[in-house]
């Protein structure tokens, strides 16, 4: 009879144990949730407080931040495309110039099958990486991760909205989220190089 009473209580004490491991895993659901749907603009975290990737090495030293006011899609674009950027952008790219160096990339572009994107307003520019259409590795996909980073740690001073590198996404109104996967909005095929933004890295400024 004694043995059935301590496995009677045992069972009491699994049971219970079970029922605060449930509670717990739905706090931390429910938590994390609430972190990713923060209101834009809610102070989560700093940009920089998630930890460097760890492929990007050492990163350049710290632009000069950006200082100007919105200027609306009136300059002309540092990429070469013939059209226009806003000066944020324009700035951005000087700083990143300046970091690490001329890239090939892209910023302003019709984007027609992209009504949503940045592109098109001046605040959005593609940085190549390594051969377009192909998933970078060794020292490309080091160097695309080491401007990424650069851009993500220094966005406060760039004005950087968000950014989307190798299927991720960091968007800084939601910066305690860190990288997270993307989706490709709806737009793009996220397993593509392309369209997963693995041969670029894709930032956009706010404007």
């Amino acid at each position: 009879m004694v043995v059935a009473r301590e496995t009677h209580a045992s069972r009491q004490v699994r049971r219970r144990a079970a029922a605060l491991r449930a509670g717990a895993v739905l706090l931390l659901g429910l938590g994390g949730l609430a972190v990713w749907q923060a209101a834009p603009g809610a102070d989560v975290t700093a940009p920089a407080a998630s930890p460097v990737n760890p492929l990007a090495g050492t990163l350049p030293a710290a632009p000069q931040p950006w200082t100007g006011e919105a200027t609306g899609c009136t300059v002309p674009d540092p990429s070469g495309t013939g059209g226009c950027v806003a000066g944020v952008t324009a700035w951005a790219v000087d700083q990143l110039t300046a970091a690490v160096g001329e890239q090939p990339m892209t910023c302003w572009s019709e984007h027609a099958w992209n009504p949503s994107s940045d592109h098109p307003r001046g605040l959005g520019c593609d940085i190549f990486v390594g051969a377009a259409g192909q998933f970078p590795a060794g020292d490309h996909l080091a160097h695309g991760w080491r401007m990424a980073e650069w851009l993500r740690v220094h966005a406060a001073d760039l004005g950087v909205h968000y950014l989307i590198w190798q299927g991720q996404i960091w968007v800084a109104d939601r910066a305690g989220a860190g990288w997270v996967p993307y989706d490709g909005g709806g737009v793009y095929d996220p397993g593509d190089a392309t369209g997963g933004h693995f041969d670029h890295v894709h930032v956009s400024l706010r404007g």
